[in-house]
């Protein structure tokens, strides 16, 4: 949106990782952008953002979709789970990239959360199912360094995957207490135009 880019001066992709069938990418478990803030009070931070669902070739599709499939399921998988692996993955995407916040939409926003409870990082996730499982089994927020942490949760009242979390209900199944947002819509796009107003 044009007034959050005024606000902040607008982001620069630094570093980026795929899922396609280009050279190695095909083993990658996860997606992001590494992002820097280039004006405004947090100029020079990055911003490490986790993709979510990718249905744009059949290897991120194949991916994610698994991905997807065992957020219902992690425990059925056990430590190999596609979910675990991919949370795993972003974990040392974290450390390595050294980010100031993180952030992710969908899928990547449940692996955002869980990426903080592991690392304590600060950020944001929108419209993503809750790591805390119906089943406390299936939970995949295993860290305990999110407490306390600047993490903000953005759902869509209507949005179907913002419903998915523990048995209490999607208000208690986030690393924070979620800000709920009118719509019905999944994407980001409303809510980026909401964010700019």
């Amino acid at each position: 949106s044009s007034g959050i880019n005024a606000e902040y001066g607008g982001l620069e992709l630094r570093d980026k990782q795929r899922q396609n069938s280009e050279g190695d990418n095909w083993l990658n478990g996860i997606q992001y952008g590494l992002y820097e803030i280039l004006g405004g009070k947090h100029k020079g931070k990055k911003i490490l953002a986790f993709r979510g669902t990718d249905l744009s070739n059949a290897v991120s599709g194949g991916m994610t979709l698994l991905q997807d499939l065992s957020v219902a399921f992690p425990a059925h998988g056990g430590p190999v789970a596609p979910i675990k692996l991919a949370i795993k993955a972003a974990v040392k995407a974290t450390w390595d990239k050294d980010p100031d916040f993180i952030c992710g939409h969908s899928l990547g926003g449940l692996i955002a959360e869980c990426v903080c409870g592991e690392t304590g990082k600060p950020g944001a996730s929108f419209n993503a199912p809750g790591p805390w499982g119906v089943v406390p089994s299936n939970n995949l927020l295993t860290g305990d360094k999110y407490d306390g942490v600047k993490f903000e949760v953005h759902l869509t009242r209507r949005d179907p995957v913002s419903q998915v979390g523990s048995y209490m209900g999607p208000d208690h199944s986030h690393v924070g207490s979620p800000i709920w947002h009118d719509g019905s819509d999944h994407l980001m796009d409303p809510m980026i135009a909401e964010f700019g107003k």
